[in-house]
């Protein structure tokens, strides 16, 4: 008998009382057992910690963040230029920033995917939100 490919399901943790939980949506386990006729497996989060000084550690108010390891590639290491923000267990960068640029933040995983139930997120979100308004005045005041 064949088995059903194993397929990744990426997971967000919660936290209830004392205890962090795994979970993932019931819908996309049920649509991958039945109509993908795989097998999940769950995935779970990650929690790289962030570089002291840096923008996401400054962003966030803390030295690690959970973060979504929905990504099938990996930085081994940055380019010239680059700062390393993040790095995961195994040695992946989870985050990089330009050392040039006003607001240049790169990172593998979906802060859009789950804004209003991370708050890690939420943070990098509304800092991008800061650099447009900061960008947008700095045009006004230029013209």
């Amino acid at each position: 008998m064949r088995l059903p490919p194993l397929v990744g399901l990426p997971t967000d943790s919660t936290l209830q009382g004392h205890r962090r939980f795994a979970m993932a949506g019931g819908k996309y386990v049920r649509a991958l057992l039945d109509a993908a006729v795989v097998t999940p497996v769950l995935l779970p989060s990650l929690q790289p910690p962030l570089a002291a000084g840096g923008w996401l550690a400054q962003w966030h108010g803390g030295r690690s963040a959970v973060v979504n390891p929905v990504h099938g590639q990996g930085i081994d290491a940055v380019a010239d230029g680059l700062l390393a923000e993040a790095h995961a267990d195994e040695g992946l960068v989870e985050a990089a920033r330009s050392r040039g640029h006003c607001f240049v933040p790169g990172v593998p995983w979906h802060p859009v995917g789950r804004v209003t139930h991370n708050p890690f997120y939420h943070a990098v979100l509304h800092a991008f939100g800061q650099a447009c308004r900061q960008r947008q005045r700095f045009q006004q005041d230029s013209a």
